[in-house]
């Protein structure tokens, strides 16, 4: 890596002026100048004139910053022309990272296998689902500008990004970036019905579901799952719903009529399938938008600087299943949830 700041790093321009390619120079616009800027700005240089309001710079090699670019070179002793070329772009970059005091990058998790099947119980009560550990503490470490200016170069090129990455993966992040830390319905049956694995885990929970209602005597009966369950949406699968959300716990609840007939036994149950996950990126998912690249270290950083904010996702659908002892619940009725909660 030839940039070792992680938010110059991540620009595209940044490092084509760190190998020589180019230049940034006054009139430039864009992200590569709002990142140099603050990066100045955490080096305690004062720019009054480029800050917009939260303290974000605002991207505009203009006078003020062609004059703080003078000022860092000959403080360092760089030709003092104003102009960010090689020399002044990697001794800028030394020394921010030098002041940087981030923690290392989480490393990826195991993504987890196949689901084993786990019973279902009686009664009421969701299984046990807590979050993973996620960044840390929200607004723990101070808030730095250079991630000020990151984070706003994201949020700019995020509503021109849902061809590339997809809705729900714009969507979620918004909500990350929005720092309310508010709970956020997800489009659970869309995720079904859109990632293969998604589908045949959810048919999955309700093939348990079903066995554990015919061994039920007759009468009306709650029944949950003694335990979550894993699942994964592989980037393979849909890269839409693998920014989105990646890895969840998943279970089911519902309440079960057993009936004994002339014909033999009969069953319904209406079911819950429901969703829980918390919204951080696991060790080593990235993507680039716009020549910037988005990593699961910038998001946990984000958080810890308090600048964007982790929250819960839960989802459900719910559906109506009926059968007769011995019959298979048909395929319609396991890939076509009825309702599915949305939304913040």
């Amino acid at each position: 890596m030839i940039l070792t700041h992680q938010p110059f790093a991540a620009c595209a321009q940044l490092v084509s002026v760190a190998r020589g390619a180019v230049t940034l120079k006054k009139g430039a616009r864009g992200v590569g100048v709002r990142l140099l800027q603050g990066g100045l700005l955490d080096l305690g240089y004062k720019m009054p004139g480029s800050i917009q309001k939260a303290g974000v710079p605002d991207g505009i090699f203009g006078l003020e910053t062609t004059q703080v670019i003078t000022k860092f070179q000959g403080a360092e002793k760089l030709k003092d022309d104003g102009v960010v070329g090689k020399a002044t772009m990697m001794r800028l970059d030394a020394l921010a990272a030098k002041k940087a005091s981030a923690p290392p990058p989480v490393p990826a998790p195991a993504i987890p296998s196949a689901a084993v099947s786990v019973d279902y119980t009686l009664g009421l009560a969701d299984p046990p689902h807590p979050p993973d550990p996620g960044a840390g503490p929200w607004n723990s470490r101070p808030t730095e500008a250079s991630y000020l200016a990151l984070r706003s170069a994201i949020a700019e090129v995020l509503p021109a990004s849902i061809p590339l990455v997809g809705d729900d993966a714009v969507a979620h992040m918004w909500h990350y970036l929005n720092c309310s830390g508010r709970p956020y319905a997800i489009d659970l049956a869309g995720m079904i019905e859109e990632v293969p694995s998604a589908k045949t885990k959810y048919g999955q929970e309700v093939t348990q579901a079903k066995k554990f209602v015919e061994d039920l005597p007759v009468g009306t009966h709650q029944i949950t799952s003694r335990n979550v369950e894993a699942g994964y949406n592989h980037k393979s699968e849909n890269q839409n719903w693998y920014y989105a959300i990646g890895g969840y716990k998943r279970w089911g609840t519902g309440q079960a009529t057993v009936q004994q007939g002339p014909q033999g036994r009969s069953y319904v149950l209406d079911y819950t399938y429901r969703f829980y996950d918390r919204y951080n990126w696991d060790g080593g998912k990235s993507v680039t938008l716009f020549g910037v690249t988005i990593t699961d270290y910038f998001m946990g950083e984000f958080h810890r600087q308090g600048i964007a904010r982790e929250f819960d996702c839960h989802g459900s659908v719910r559906r109506r299943f009926t059968w007769k002892h011995g019959e298979n619940v048909s395929p319609a009725q396991l890939t076509a949830p009825a309702t599915s909660e949305r939304g913040a």
